[in-house]
């Protein structure tokens, strides 16, 4: 539109009549013949851009560190990474990632209950009829921070 409005002015009408022909308000028609004098072209240059704070590679080693399937905090994870970023960086880019932060809850304490199986192995069904029974169970939920991919199921290998 900048160019034709230029085009218009080249054959010397008033500005209200090229308003009036390419139906645009007046002030763009004149914003557009000021620009043109000054910087000799309507066109905008190119803005520059800061570089992106993390290169791809960077991006894959910081999926590739989440997924192991280590349960990390994301201060530590950025000590990982090998040069300095943000930790607010690396939050947008694991959001980015299509990844979300979860509590894993503990599993039974199973190597206590092996412990205890071993131990009252030899019991008879007398000492066992001493023991009170309940149906209530208590579970203790971990507060490790672990990622995984939104919607998916948790999987964590180890401990």
């Amino acid at each position: 539109m900048q160019g034709r409005i230029v085009g218009m002015c080249q054959a010397n009408p008033p500005f209200r009549a090229i308003s009036n022909l390419a139906g645009v308000p007046l002030t763009t028609v004149y914003n557009t013949m000021k620009k043109y004098k000054c910087f000799g072209t309507v066109q905008t240059e190119q803005k520059t851009r800061q570089p992106p704070i993390m290169t791809t590679q960077d991006i894959q080693e910081l999926d590739c560190i989440i997924t192991q399937g280590l349960c990390l905090t994301v201060s530590q994870v950025t000590d990982l990474l090998t040069h300095q970023v943000f930790t607010q960086t690396i939050q947008h880019k694991i959001h980015k990632l299509g990844k979300q932060s979860c509590i894993a809850s503990k599993k039974p304490y199973l190597q206590c209950l092996l412990a205890f199986a071993h131990a009252h192995c030899h019991w008879t069904i007398n000492d066992w009829a001493w023991v009170i029974w309940t149906d209530k169970l208590a579970f203790e939920l971990g507060k490790k921070v672990i990622w995984s991919i939104c919607g998916g199921h948790l999987k964590r290998s180890g401990n």
